[in-house]
């Protein structure tokens, strides 16, 4: 049985096996027929570390890929000069969380209430937000 709370190693593994399942365009009684033949489980929320690998290896030996993300953090080149430290610092806070670009534009529309995409924001908003997210950083290191 699996733990109650999962590690970041096991939501990767289940993210990447749900993944696969939309990728591979799989109906549901297949990816549980799966899930039963490969690690004898009716859920992935039941998978041990060893049944999360034998599963994901079968998903890979039907023709699934994990698609890399293209650098979505890109876009700082092209930004306005006197952003460009500021949106620097959002993106490797982020990058030592583990987290990307989604994640730093979900906390500034938390913050501020406008849905808005990094690009977008002006120098005021870019300095909040890595105020936030870097309290965040060194609040979830302490927790550690």
């Amino acid at each position: 049985m699996a733990k109650r709370y999962p590690t970041d190693q096991r939501r990767r593994d289940l993210a990447a096996i749900h993944a696969a399942k939309r990728d591979l365009a799989m109906s549901d009684d297949t990816y549980r027929d799966i899930l039963w033949a490969v690690a004898r489980v009716k859920s992935s929320a039941d998978l041990d570390q060893a049944g999360r690998s034998k599963v994901l290896d079968h998903l890979r030996a039907c023709g699934w890929k994990p698609v890399k993300k293209a650098n979505e953090w890109k876009f700082i080149d092209a930004a306005a000069p006197d952003r460009q430290p500021l949106l620097r610092k959002i993106c490797m806070v982020c990058k030592s969380m583990g987290v990307g670009k989604a994640y730093a534009e979900g906390a500034a529309h938390r913050q501020t209430g406008i849905e808005r995409k990094l690009e977008m924001m002006d120098e005021g908003q870019l300095w909040l937000l890595a105020g936030v997210l870097e309290r965040t950083r060194k609040s979830k290191e302490q927790a550690k």
